[in-house]
């Protein structure tokens, strides 16, 4: 659907001038440049693409003439004040004419409701100004547009061998994570077991040490993490978000201030208690402008019996608290929606659209929105928003619309009430992300709860509702789509959330067991990058572009490696090294005269070449470098663990429960030394349970299907047995 160009409401003249809008598209084939405008009966020309570049606005002056004319690049207004230029310009009224390259064709508004009897239109064709071909020069370079690719299969699988190709890359995806993870333990036991000593000690000492460098990066980073974290916590954000000036460009023309940003939460919630939805809530509502500038999209499932009474009570509640409060209900009977928080995100969005332009006529082009996604059980920090703002603002134009915004996610709201396993897996993973964020060369995507811009969600046709790690995906789709320009920009100011809770021990490590199989089902996502990078490459019109959005998307490739089949193997392979080390080793503990006598030695039918061979090999350069290096991985590890105890002492006061009841976390030093004790004893226990044994199931699964319905992580008061959104 083609819809008007945005008007910004800020703009007095916009406001007040009576303005009748045609649009249509043309773009040149050679310069790719464009604009677009709509015809007064809504009927865009078929022929013309779906995507434009420009969006033009025109203003009448008493006399039927073009006063004034806009241009909307990458949501920014640049006006033109061409007068010579524009009074004589007009559209061409046939439809398979073609302007020469850089030509501009602009059609005189009227009141007319037939184009044809507009009698203040007239055709010519005005070679562009100085000034414009400047501006056109600004809209080639790819850094400054909102243009996205397409990625229509339809469109793009035209003939045999395309579609061959593509079935072809689609199956190596699905195949690729069960190649790597069963494919190279399998060959490295039997490379074992065959006796090719060198080559299964050299491939599982190199990966011993790049595990070390992870873990070293890992340590480093997230001790970075935890100062930035403390100097955001301290930082005066409303005043920094103040203290910023609008930029202006060549026509004086200032950009959105942080008094224009319209901050909207989507809140994707299944069968959470109320209680815990209400605290959500108080969070969003700790927020300075929330009344003016903060409006909440709680996005329920239609087959949740006690949705509307939730929705009745928070409006009650928090009435007069924020700009407005939107309730939609997801269907649970809509084609290609899987059950789950993308699906109802998907929903939801397209609702919230609607909404904001039919009611507070805020377009999808409008450049002040930005989206929030978050969990239900999310505890916003207090200075989230008016950080985000602050970061959204300085930007600048050129970046604000296509960078998503992430707080580091922190499962420490019920810790004090976690069992050891879950608990040494909740420091882990909070750590982690906290450790990606403040990493300046990790690729990092978002998780759990994120922020990005309306534009930039609508650029790309909001979420999908096929696809399980709506998190993950959604970046994935936007980076594919803005040909790898799309980028995650940390806000050290940390969310907490929930751990999986049920009423029982076992219970709640069985919920957490749930919780880490869903996680691993983001594996599917690298099927998803492959298969649409390939359609990418054929959207692509030149071998420069094709090289430089394979450039941009390698970063991407090598995080959702690192994540899925390194985390995979990591727990198993540094385990089987140190197996095959010493089974290899196991010949040095017999004696010579020993060897005659099986019974004595087990090894006794082994020959003197076979010894001296053993003995080689144990006191090798690769064993003693295998060794050393998994001492320091472990080292590290364990060391990185305790950081997770001064991480917890600097939220404490949003955790649940009296901090000061508990022995073990009431003093920092104990705490630090406990955890190092219990990450040294089931560190790598729970690293198996949570992390490689999930995936290892993932990999199967994803081989026939890429989408899948999954049961509630627990949560205690939520109901049993359902589809979580969680």
């Amino acid at each position: 659907m083609v819809k008007e160009a945005w008007i910004p409401p800020y703009d007095e003249w916009a406001k007040e001038a009576e303005l009748t809008f045609w649009f249509g598209r043309w773009r040149d084939p050679k310069s790719q440049l464009g604009f677009e405008f709509l015809y007064k009966d809504g009927k865009p020309r078929p022929q013309y693409p779906r995507r434009d570049d420009w969006s033009e606005q025109v203003l009448l002056g008493d006399d039927g003439l073009i006063k004034e004319r806009s241009i909307s690049v990458d949501h920014r207004e640049v006006k033109l004040l061409c007068p010579s230029f524009l009074a004589n310009a007009c559209v061409s009224q046939h439809a398979d004419e073609e302007p020469t390259k850089l030509s501009r064709s602009v059609l005189l508004a009227s009141d007319c409701e037939d184009p044809a009897e507009a009698d203040t239109t007239r055709e010519t064709t005005v070679p562009p100004t100085e000034a414009e071909e400047a501006l056109c020069a600004m809209l080639q370079n790819p850094d400054t547009l909102l243009s996205v690719l397409e990625l229509n299969q339809d469109e793009l699988i035209t003939s045999r061998w395309r579609r061959f190709a593509f079935q072809a890359m689609r199956m190596l995806a699905r195949a690729s994570p069960a190649l790597v993870i069963y494919g190279g333990t399998i060959s490295l036991l039997v490379c074992a077991i065959c006796q090719y000593r060198w080559g299964v000690l050299l491939a599982l000492t190199l990966f011993t040490f790049y595990m070390l460098h992870l873990c070293v990066t890992f340590l480093i980073f997230a001790a970075v993490g935890l100062m930035r974290v403390f100097h955001a916590s301290k930082e005066d954000w409303a005043a920094r978000a103040a203290a910023l000036q609008p930029a202006s460009n060549a026509d004086d023309e200032e950009d959105i201030t942080t008094r224009d940003v319209l901050h909207v939460v989507m809140l994707p919630t299944f069968c959470t208690p109320l209680t815990v939805l209400e605290h959500t809530l108080t969070s969003l509502a700790q927020y300075s402008q929330a009344k003016g500038q903060l409006a909440v999209c709680l996005a329920f499932e239609e087959r949740e019996e006690e949705a509307q009474e939730k929705e009745k009570s928070l409006r009650q509640m928090f009435a007069d608290t924020f700009f407005f409060i939107h309730a939609t209900y997801h269907p649970s009977n809509l084609p290609n929606h899987l059950p789950g928080k993308s699906s109802n995100e998907c929903w939801a969005f397209q609702q919230l659209c609607r909404e904001l332009e039919e009611v507070y006529q805020i377009l999808p082009e409008d450049p002040r929105v930005v989206i929030t996604v978050i969990d239900d059980d999310s505890d916003m920090h207090s200075k989230y928003f008016e950080a985000l703002t602050h970061h959204f603002v300085a930007a600048g134009p050129s970046r604000r619309y296509l960078n998503l915004w992430q707080a580091p996610i922190c499962h420490f709201k019920n810790f004090l009430r976690q069992p050891l396993l879950v608990r040494i897996s909740s420091l882990f993973s909070t750590l982690n992300e906290l450790s990606c964020l403040a990493n300046p060369w990790d690729c990092h995507v978002p998780y759990s709860s994120y922020s990005i811009s309306f534009a930039l969600a609508c650029a790309v046709g909001g979420w999908d509702p096929e696809y399980l790690a709506e998190d993950w995906h959604m970046f994935a789709k936007c980076s594919l789509k803005t040909m790898g320009r799309a980028k995650c920009v940390p806000i050290f100011l940390p969310v907490l959330n929930y751990t999986p809770e049920e009423d029982t021990y076992c219970s709640t490590l069985w919920s957490r067991w749930t919780q880490a199989k869903r996680h691993a089902l983001g594996v599917s996502e690298v099927v998803y990058v492959l298969s649409f990078s390939f359609l990418a490459l054929l959207e692509l019109r030149s071998c420069r572009q094709a090289l430089v959005f394979l450039w941009r998307l390698l970063p991407l490739l090598a995080k959702f490696a690192q994540t899925h089949f390194v985390n995979g193997v990591a727990a198993v392979w540094n385990v089987m090294a140190q197996i095959v080390i010493h089974f290899y080793m196991f010949g040095s503990w017999c004696d010579l005269q020993l060897f005659d006598t099986p019974q004595m030695c087990p090894l006794g039918a082994w020959s003197t070449a076979d010894l001296t061979q053993e003995q080689v090999l144990r006191n090798s350069l690769l064993v003693f470098l295998q060794q050393r290096g998994t001492a320091l991985m472990a080292f590290a590890s364990i060391l990185s663990g305790g950081l997770g105890a001064i991480y917890f002492h600097m939220v404490k006061d949003r955790v649940e429960g009296n901090v000061d009841e508990h022995w073990k976390m009431r003093n920092l030093p104990l705490m630090w030394l406990i955890i190092e004790l219990e990450v040294s004893l089931c560190g790598l226990v729970q690293s198996f349970i949570f992390g490689a044994l999930p995936l290892w199931i993932a990999c199967i699964r994803i081989m026939s299907s890429v989408r899948f319905s999954h049961v509630a992580a627990g949560m205690v008061g939520r109901s049993t047995g359902e589809v979580s959104v969680l």
